[in-house]
């Protein structure tokens, strides 16, 4: 008698591949998924990141601006700032005035999607590490020095003095020595106080002589390097800080965040002078064009800075579509705008929003 061998059948075999296709299917559907929405995440998260680094920088100086700059312009020496760039450019100069704080251009022509285009001056913007130090300088030549040592200028570094003053007509005028306002932090002996128990006040400006008594940051929406994941029409959101040389020129690009599609900026001023804002304008420098009061009335009147940001979250997502044609940057198109996004859907978008009141406008 034969016996009988148990074995799978054909069908059984077929049965059984297709439930383990069925399987794996599922299994690689559910892994490749997976890895883009990881990948999507990632990208989020990279973007999130680099906006909360990048416009920290923004912030600071913002909060900063105003720092170290001289209040009285007569015995302000001619100085140069910028002599290059259009004629809307040109006209954010203030020599030979006392130089405005902050100043902008509301949605600029020459800017990627016309943005605003935003000035800070001050003497901490700088990217040289004697930007924003300082110390006092009594008349016998003494300065004062600062624990951590870090926080001391260096023998080399450039440096602007100021009075303090006791009237308004020599509040924070810049002392000058043989004709020169600027001179390095080892050699002030000629810019002591002349009142006995009084202080000047020492600003480090840079590494090399300054063509001006402040330095100054330009931020706007630059249409250059942009990364490939960027939707078109966007740009890189830059910190430029304009060279002290004869012509101002901004070789120094500080990329703040990728993938910005506008960029709008909102003053809030206080016209009674308590301390409340009582107006908000997009344009500084049409209400405090370049004279003889405009830094003043800016120090006076100006208690508040919004600056709201669009940028592009991740990279492009066919299976996703942004819920909207247009997105609003700012709190209404009295000061910010409608943003129209209907060609690029397929971008997630956010709009950064920062509220910043200055600390050493009126100081």
């Amino acid at each position: 008698m034969r016996r009988r061998e148990d074995a799978f059948t054909i069908l059984e075999l077929t049965i059984a591949l297709a439930i383990v296709m069925l399987v794996l299917f599922a299994a690689i559907n559910f892994f490749i998924i997976s890895v883009r929405q990881y990948k999507v995440e990632t990208k989020i998260t990279e973007t999130n990141l680099e906006g909360i680094l990048g416009l920290e920088i923004l912030r600071r100086d913002l909060e900063g601006l105003g720092f170290g700059l001289p209040w009285n312009p007569a015995p302000l020496a001619a100085f140069t700032e910028r002599t290059i760039g259009s004629a809307a450019l040109l006209a954010l100069n203030d020599t030979p005035n006392a130089p405005r704080a902050v100043v902008g251009i509301d949605c600029a022509a020459f800017t990627v999607n016309n943005s605003d285009y935003l000035v800070i001056k001050s003497a901490r913007v700088g990217m040289d590490s004697a930007a924003g130090k300082w110390t006092t300088l009594v008349q016998d030549g003494t300065k004062r020095i600062w624990t951590p040592a870090a926080e001391n200028l260096g023998n080399n570094d450039y440096v602007i003095v100021l009075t303090v003053g006791g009237t308004a007509a020599n509040r924070r005028s810049l002392v000058q020595s043989a004709g020169t306002y600027y001179t390095q932090d080892n050699n002030t002996g000629g810019f002591v106080p002349t009142e006995p128990f009084s202080a000047n006040i020492v600003y480090g400006i840079g590494g090399a002589p300054p063509f001006r008594p402040f330095n100054r940051a330009d931020y706007y929406i630059d249409s250059a390097s942009v990364p490939r994941k960027c939707a078109p029409g966007t740009g890189v959101l830059v910190k430029a800080i304009v060279s002290h040389d004869a012509t101002g020129s901004t070789p120094d690009l500080l990329p703040l965040l990728d993938c910005v599609a506008d960029l709008q900026v909102a003053y809030g001023l206080d016209n009674n002078a308590d301390g409340i804002v009582d107006v908000w304008t997009p344009d500084l420098a049409s209400l405090f064009p370049a004279g003889a009061t405009a830094a003043a009335d800016i120090r006076d009147r100006l208690v508040e800075v919004h600056v709201f940001i669009l940028a592009q979250e991740g990279q492009r997502d066919d299976s996703f579509q942004y819920p909207s044609t247009s997105i609003q940057v700012g709190p209404d198109n009295t000061v910010g705008r409608s943003f129209d996004v209907s060609g690029s859907r397929n971008y997630r978008w956010k709009v950064y929003t920062m509220a910043v009141k200055p600390m050493s406008l009126a100081q």
